[in-house]
């Protein structure tokens, strides 16, 4: 049952047409980004950005963005269903309504791990194309050999799918408590962007905060793109905990809210 129920969420994603809308122009501010950083001369060679760098300053920018569209589609999920009446289906269904939570979480999650692989690989592909990609390379000396580069990479990539964990629960969680698609994400989209100015606010005080470190990987690639000193256990270790354990926090308080629920109003 859950993976037909999974199955029609998917489905549902991938027949809006907004989504591609947004993603689309997601895509074309990171491709403008990027050819216009590659194509511009530095003025000293202190100025120049790397190939590792372009790319990880690119990703970021593309992720910044593509965290919107996540959070959009997100809170309208449950909010449309309310809004459309068709939730009251599942009152005659032998659908449980954690199963139903989880279906939309791993529609949710899906999405974001889609979105964050096509914003890296066009990174990937644009970088190589108009700028190369090897070593990183300082003074003639070679302070990262390509294989590292690569692993870099993953890495940054896979830390940054299980960051985006409580964006998604994040994003449901406010839906389920609006009838109205467009007060959904108002108040998402509003909401995250106060969590986003505390943790800014906040600086190393904000390591509680999960948004402190959704864009950290990226961060880390650009110190290793200039051929600085980086560290994956100030980013990995408490990255991880935070943001699985807000994870848990939302994915428990929106099943709570669901539960206690009377869909029939």
């Amino acid at each position: 049952m859950f993976t037909e129920l999974f199955r029609q969420e998917a489905l549902k994603l991938l027949t809006q047409r907004y989504p591609y809308v947004l993603l689309g122009l997601v895509l074309v501010l990171e491709t403008t980004y990027i050819l216009h950083t590659a194509s511009t001369p530095p003025e000293t060679t202190l100025d120049r950005v790397s190939p590792v760098q372009l790319w990880a300053q690119g990703v970021e920018l593309g992720l910044r963005f593509g965290v919107y569209v996540l959070l959009v589609v997100g809170s309208m999920a449950i909010s449309r269903e309310f809004s459309l009446g068709t939730i009251k289906t599942f009152l005659v269904l032998p659908v449980s309504r954690r199963m139903w939570v989880g279906a939309k979480l791993a529609g949710i999650i899906s999405l974001g791990l889609l979105i964050t692989l096509i914003i890296t690989g066009l990174g990937l592909a644009l970088v190589a194309a108009f700028s190369g990609w090897g070593p990183v390379v300082l003074e003639g000396i070679i302070k990262y050999p390509q294989e590292e580069v690569w692993q870099a990479v993953a890495l940054a990539t896979g830390l940054t799918v299980v960051f985006l964990l409580p964006v998604c629960a994040l994003a449901l969680v406010v839906g389920s408590y609006f009838h109205s698609s467009g007060a959904a994400v108002g108040v998402t989209l509003l909401l995250w962007i106060v969590l986003e100015t505390l943790s800014g606010m906040l600086g190393s005080g904000a390591k509680w905060l999960f948004p402190h470190y959704l864009y950290e990987p990226m961060n880390q690639i650009s110190k290793m793109g200039k051929a600085m000193v980086f560290q994956w256990d100030d980013v990995a270790g408490p990255g991880l905990v935070v943001s699985g354990a807000s994870f848990l926090v939302l994915a428990g308080i929106l099943i709570a809210r669901l539960d206690k629920m009377d869909i029939t109003d």
